[in-house]
């Protein structure tokens, strides 16, 4: 055998070689040797080998070595940020989220994330505001996406539009690889590197791996693929063909680690059963195909995403990941264990068993945290039951939904409350609210600063305000986020978030050329509690490096200052740091003037349950449409406490709960117009209980305080359930009440009960402008049609509603036409 072979051998026998790590390069130096001899001789073939492994090897070794670094780095730093915290527990839990009053200046992995995210999204306004979906899903510009695909696989289109976004969209992935090779990555530089794939693992399980193969194989550019076992091409030339053995074998081993959940879905780990996460992109580089037409043809088979939502999900997966190993570390999960056994130290040594306690308690938090920011969480253990229950959720969320923009007044007041603890005028952000409704010019400004509608680049997340980032059928996805996008929440919530972060922007910008000592308050606190120090706020506030609007006003915006900075000669990993830091901090506050979904108060619920497990989906349907309330609560507990005084903290709660309630009442009021009613009277304790549930989000359990059951027709169980099991009641009813009429000798009311299943649950059915008509026009007469009782149950129900609620219906049930406007004096004690 060939001398290398037995040197490997000796040095595993004499223990001076990692033996697993031997016998791989054994059978590596061995597969190669036999390749190599059917086209050299012995000796030339061996000494090939032997330089091909030995290359490789060192390669492995010095990617291992800079992620080694810098986990190291990161581990330090968190040792020393949690063994100095006045909370080790709560220190552990801020590394993955900001929570206010915590006392550290730690910046989080959501806070960089959202930030990351939002600037590289900034980077490429044109092409999302140009290749937007429609509101069925649909790429907006398809022949111009294609042509950007092209454009990024080196193909001259001729279409200088096309050229340019390529160009954008390029310079943003370039940015994101120099990031997260900046924080421990492993990731080279390829010219036309084109687009991520990603890879449809049950379409590729359903072929079987022959089938892929040779769907796949013809496809690829094997002169750019590298064989890991040499460190060189597969193919020497570009058009050459590979081995086909050893390309089939390769293709094999990429196969089985997609079709088993081991690449894309791997949870961060330096333990053998998962990849950290520094070489993990660098294989989702691995192929690389012949052209677009070849990348549009295999995306098409077995693809799971369109160019569009290719692009911005490889854009957001990339901030994830960064944050992840800016915070904790290339392997984000030893990171995490490293922080958490940090602070079981520091309790420990304190002797103080409550302390201890709390960090056992957070330590689970944080683990369920992680594997919600890294996917882990939403890897289903059942795909088909995991799939059905996700897209019912989904089904249920386009039906009921439709009127959520009625409750989104509240957003009035929490913005209100958020602008006032920066510093910032309230009244300037409504406006700034109004202009960007309005004005499109508004919104370009907008765009030029880097601020991008979440809606230009909504890739079928527009419902995770009100469910959290969920697994989910692309079909019934799509239809969740059409009826979303159709109400006008997603375009309600992005404008009051951009109307916040210019009007932020704004303040930043009017304390420019100032020290941070002579920063107004509150922002100066702000700025300080996360960290900035005068020399990093006297770079940040260089007047130069403001943006200006057309109006002449100015903005601090960090897309802008970035790349204002850059031009300006500062050195790129300091632009990058205090770019980010800007976005982040700019992110949280954000959070609280328009909440979205808390990653704690998710797992608060949720905890790391995986869908597609019976826990796992019943209490994914208890926290629909609860995540958005609990933030919001969470968020606002912890911005009440952290108030410096116990005068303070009473006054910051009473004019929350105040404006929310009042903001509820409003929301109350308008769900009863648009469902033909008059306004309910407002001087009856029940509408105000209903008020005080509807401004926090959680509208629903308002109508308990006057009825037994709530406005869908369940009790408080099916309520606290969640629509899955309010729909699985809904049905049982159906058929149980007339097994029951059958059985009393009545005959069965199966067209009612079948006229108000579709009512409740037709995706759409609920839009706030078309309901009642619908309701009217067409439900009412279906049911008028099939139900010989109708009549006689809709004055039973108009009678049950005036008890209950003191309200009439301005439109009554069953008539085509409303008899007159509503009766809005009903809302002050009026006739009824």
């Amino acid at each position: 055998m060939p001398d290398m072979f037995d040197c490997l051998q000796s040095g595993m026998d004499d223990g001076l070689l990692n033996r697993a790590r031997g016998q791989a390069a054994q059978s590596e130096y061995r597969e190669l040797y036999d390749r190599y001899r059917r086209h050299m001789p012995d000796a030339a073939a061996a000494a090939q080998a032997a330089a091909d492994v030995k290359e490789a090897a060192k390669r492995g070794a010095a990617s291992r070595r800079h992620a080694v670094i810098a986990q190291l780095q990161r581990m330090q730093a968190n040792g020393v940020h949690i063994a100095n915290a006045a909370r080790p527990d709560l220190a552990v839990k801020s590394l993955l989220e900001f929570g206010e009053g915590r006392g550290d200046q730690f910046l989080g992995v959501r806070s960089i994330r959202d930030g990351l995210s939002r600037q590289l999204r900034g980077m490429i306004p044109e092409f999302l505001r140009q290749n937007r979906r429609d509101l069925l899903g649909r790429p907006k510009n398809k022949a111009l996406l294609y042509d950007v695909v092209r454009e990024m696989h080196g193909e001259k289109t001729g279409k200088p539009e096309a050229a340019n976004m390529a160009k954008a969209v390029g310079a943003a992935f370039e940015r994101a690889r120099s990031l997260f090779n900046a924080h421990g990555g492993d990731i080279g530089r390829l010219a036309d590197f084109g687009l991520p794939h990603s890879h449809d693992a049950r379409a590729m399980r359903k072929a079987k791996f022959p089938k892929w193969h040779d769907e796949i194989v013809d496809r690829l550019d094997w002169s750019r693929i590298e064989d890991h076992k040499t460190g060189k091409p597969f193919a020497p030339t570009p058009g050459g063909k590979p081995d086909p053995a050893r390309a089939r074998a390769f293709l094999n081993d990429i196969y089985e680690n997609l079709t088993t959940g081991g690449w894309d879905d791997r949870v961060p780990a330096l333990t053998a059963n998962g990849k950290a996460l520094y070489n993990r992109r660098a294989e989702s580089r691995i192929l690389h195909f012949k052209g677009a037409d070849h990348w549009l043809a295999y995306n098409e088979a077995f693809g799971t995403a369109n160019p569009l939502v290719a692009i911005v999900s490889h854009l957001d997966g990339m901030a994830r990941d960064i944050a992840l190993m800016k915070v904790l570390g290339p392997s984000p999960k030893a990171g995490l264990e490293h922080a958490i056994q940090t602070a079981q130290r520091v309790a420990s040594q304190a002797k103080d068993k409550d302390a201890e306690a709390r960090v056992k308690k957070a330590a689970v938090t944080a683990r369920a945290m992680l594997a919600h920011l890294t996917g882990a969480a939403n890897d289903p253990a059942d795909g088909w039951w995991a799939g059905f229950l996700s897209g019912t959720r989904n089904v249920l969320t386009a039906a009921q939904l439709g009127s959520a923009p009625l409750s989104a007044a509240s957003d009035l007041w929490t913005q209100r409350m958020a602008a006032r603890a920066v510093g910032m005028n309230p009244g300037n952000v409504v406006s700034r609210t109004v202009q960007l409704l309005a004005s499109s010019s508004t919104r370009e400004t907008a765009a030029r600063m880097g601020y991008i509608a979440d809606t230009l680049a909504d890739v079928g997340s527009a419902q995770a305000r009100y469910l959290g980032d969920v697994w989910s059928p692309e079909v019934t996805e799509t239809l969740a986020s059409f009826v979303m996008r159709a109400s006008g929440l997603a375009f309600w919530t992005d404008m009051n978030r951009t109307a916040f972060q210019m009007e932020f922007a704004g303040l930043l910008a009017e304390n420019a050329g100032r020290q941070l000592a002579d920063v107004d308050q509150p922002l100066q606190g702000i700025l300080r509690a996360r960290g900035l120090r005068e020399d990093d706020w006297a770079k940040i506030a260089d007047p130069a490096l403001l943006f200006q609007a057309p109006d002449g006003a100015t903005f601090l915006a960090p897309v802008h200052w970035r790349e204002a900075a850059l031009a300006a000669g500062m050195e790129t990993a300091e632009a990058e740091n205090l770019s980010l830091r800007l976005s982040a901090i700019m992110e949280e506050q954000m959070e609280f003037a328009v909440p979205s979904v808390s990653l704690e108060a998710r797992v608060s619920v949720i905890g790391d349950a995986p869908p597609g497990t019976i826990y796992g989906e019943i209490i994914r349907s208890v926290a629909m449409y609860k995540n958005f309330a609990l933030s919001l609560t969470l968020n606002q507990i912890r911005r009440t406490m952290a108030q410096p005084a116990a005068m303070s903290r009473a006054s910051y709660a009473a004019q929350l709960m105040a404006g929310l309630t009042v903001m509820g009442a409003v929301s109350v009021q308008l769900k009863e117009l648009a469902k033909g009613n008059d306004p309910r009277p407002m001087g009856d304790a029940g509408f105000w209980g209903a008020a005080v549930f509807q401004g926090g989000g959680l509208g629903i359990f308002g109508d308990f305080f006057k009825s037994e059951t709530s406005r869908t027709g369940g009790g408080l169980a099916e309520t606290l359930g969640g629509p899955v099991v309010g729909l699985t009641g809904d049905v049982f009813r159906a058929g149980a009440s007339n097994v029951d009429r059958v059985a009393a000798g009545k005959d069965p009311l199966l067209g009612r009960d079948l006229v108000n299943l579709a009512r409740r649950y037709t995706p759409g059915s609920t839009l706030w402008y078309g309901r009642l008509a619908l309701d009217r026009l067409v439900w009412d007469q279906m049911q008028d049609l099939l139900d010989p009782e109708a009549a006689t149950l809709w004055r039973r129900q108009e009678r049950k509603q005036r008890r209950d609620y003191g309200t009439a219906p301005w439109w009554a049930r069953g008539e085509t036409a409303p008899d007159r406007a509503p009766d809005f004096a009903n809302a002050f004690g009026g006739d009824r």
